[in-house]
């Protein structure tokens, strides 16, 4: 019998980035269909970060008859079904189940490009369950299909923080950006993974984050002179942002300047505003 009637997909998480899908400023969700293909033909969410079902995780999954399969944008879950009915598990998996995975980052630029504020003793969180340590606004993992960016309101509490890393085996703790923690039954029936009758509803979950806008600073060394931006502007890896002189700047600057777009390396952070240095 093939793989594919064997099983069935039990979850995706999908991991987005703007800015790697972002154009300059032509942002990814206002591109065409095709162009949103042509972007992520060439996106990879392994440049920018390692997901890794820990090691409980990993010895549920085997329990029950699931794979685990990472793909270009995240990764899927699979499960073994019954022969006479796909989205029947084989093995019956219990409402409460949880799977968690270890969300690292491998590229040392990420804060620069990333729309986010970053705590040492806080991670990120990405559950369909609100832990009891959280208040009521927690931040539910979002599906494939709302238009949310991650911001700091997935940033948990000291006390989730220390919870969820005490679940980790001593070798996992290193390194932690974030945990996705998925139940089977979420807190309310739009994030569940199985039905009432324990059957496979198959939801894609989205991680989605923004690219960093910043103040681009304009360094003259040789003749002396600072020239700033007077609005943030986005920070991609493709397309190019055009400068108006006129407009753009806090002082006029003559028309035949040159206006080179920064790259993510020369960063800095004064008081709240982020700057973006080039050397001109």
């Amino acid at each position: 019998m093939s793989f594919n009637l064997r099983y069935g997909l039990l979850f995706e998480v999908t991991l987005l980035h703007n800015y790697f899908l972002n154009s300059g400023e032509d942002t990814y969700t206002a591109m065409s269909t095709e162009d949103k293909r042509k972007m992520l033909h060439k996106f990879n969410s392994d440049s920018f970060t390692s997901i890794t079902p820990t090691v409980e995780t990993s010895i549920r999954l085997r329990n029950f008859k699931m794979l685990f399969k990472p793909t270009k944008t995240g990764f899927r879950v699979y499960i073994k079904v019954k022969e006479d009915d796909t989205i029947d598990p084989f093995i019956s998996v219990p409402a409460d189940l949880k799977l968690d995975f270890k969300v690292s980052v491998n590229d040392y630029q990420f804060e620069n490009y990333t729309n986010l504020e970053f705590a040492h003793k806080q991670i990120f969180l990405f559950s369909n369950v609100k832990p009891s340590t959280e208040p009521i606004s927690f931040e539910y993992i979002p599906k494939i299909n709302n238009n949310v960016l991650i911001s700091n309101d997935y940033l948990v509490s000291e006390e989730t923080t220390v919870h969820f890393i005490s679940e980790l085996h001593t070798p996992e703790r290193q390194d932690v950006f974030g945990i996705i923690s998925l139940a089977m039954r979420g807190d309310n029936n739009s994030k569940d993974i199985l039905n009432n009758s324990g059957k496979m509803i198959g939801p894609n979950f989205k991680i989605h984050f923004d690219n960093r806008k910043t103040l681009w600073k304009y360094i003259n060394r040789k003749a002396g002179t600072v020239i700033e931006t007077k609005a943030v502007k986005p920070l991609t890896l493709s397309g190019f942002v055009e400068l108006n002189p006129d407009t753009d700047f806090t002082s006029v600057q003559p028309e035949n300047s040159q206006y080179p777009n920064p790259s993510v390396k020369s960063i800095i952070k004064i008081n709240s505003d982020y700057y973006s240095e080039i050397f001109i």
